[in-house]
Formats: C-alpha cells, structure tokens, sequence
C-alpha cells in the first residue's frame, strides 16, 4: 500500500495479492501445483471423440433444414415456425463448428442465423436459401473440410453472406 499527499488531500492506493498467480505459479513463493497439462491432455482427447458425433450431428441437421426447405415450399403458412428451427439449426452450427475444427460450419450457422433473424417477415423466407446452406454443409461434411477451407471456402461463405444479403435487403 502507499500513501501519498496531492494538494487536494490524501489517497491511498491498494493492490490486491493476485491469487489466481498464487495458484498456478509453482516456482518459490507461488505455493501452487501449475497447469495440469493431463487435464488438457484429456479434454483434447473428448473433444477428438466428439468430432465424429459433430459430423453425424450436422449430417442430421443438414437433412432437418433440407426437410425445413421443402415444407416451406410446400405450405409457407409455416414460415414462422421453419424460421425458428432454422434460427436454432444455424445457432448450434455456429457455436460448435470451430470446437471440432469445422470453422465453415460456424459461418454457415451465422449465416443461418443472421437470415432468419433479419428477415422484415417470416413469410418472406425462402426455400432456395434453406437449401442453399444445406448445400455448403453437406459439401464441407462430405469432403471433411477443416479451417476456413482456404480460397473456396472463402468464396462459399461469401456468396452466402451475398445471398442472404439480398433476400433480407
């Protein structure tokens, strides 16, 4: 601590012991035990583990919003309730693409998300755009295409963000 004197009056400045360097710093004085580097080790393996039941997971969700597709085309009274399912397909997609390495299936849900959020009304919704999406999912699934998928991943997002661009314009 120290005090000091200004023309205006005391003060005194306080600072804290940082506990969270106590703990994880084992060299002297830090008394803690370090990172446990078998913790991470073990959450890396359940993430690997996992990555297979990401794909069939958006192998199903990719089926759902091709379904979601049709239906709308066949009956757009539903256009509410497809918005919502696709709002919380694209939602998932979007959290949980860049955990398993997928990071075009993050921007494919964002996507998603992003058209049935802004459109000015359920109704306006299309089949096309649905199917659009479900198209780049498949693809990236089928070919197994990690990261941002370069170039033409690249491209692919874009003429999505285009797409959806337009529709919501």
């Amino acid at each position: 601590m120290a005090e000091e004197s200004h023309g205006n009056g005391a003060y005194q400045l306080i600072t804290p012991p940082n506990m969270l360097k106590a703990k994880v710093n084992p060299g002297p004085g830090g008394g803690g035990s370090g990172i446990d580097t078998s913790a991470i080790e073990l959450a890396t393996n359940a993430i690997e583990s996992l990555a297979d039941d990401f794909t069939e997971r958006v192998t199903l969700d990719t089926a759902m919003l091709m379904k979601l597709s049709h239906d709308l085309d066949d009956d757009p009274s539903k256009a509410g309730k497809i918005a919502a399912r696709v709002e919380r397909i694209g939602y998932e997609l979007s959290s949980q693409g860049e955990t398993y390495g997928y990071n075009l299936i993050s921007d494919v849900g964002a996507s998603m998300c992003r058209y049935a959020q802004e459109l000015a009304r359920p109704e306006d919704m299309n089949g096309e755009v649905l199917r659009a999406h479900a198209d780049t999912l498949r693809a990236v699934i089928k070919n197994q295409v990690k990261g941002d998928g370069g170039g033409v991943g690249i491209d692919l997002v874009y003429s999505l963000e285009k797409l959806v661009d337009r529709m919501i314009g």
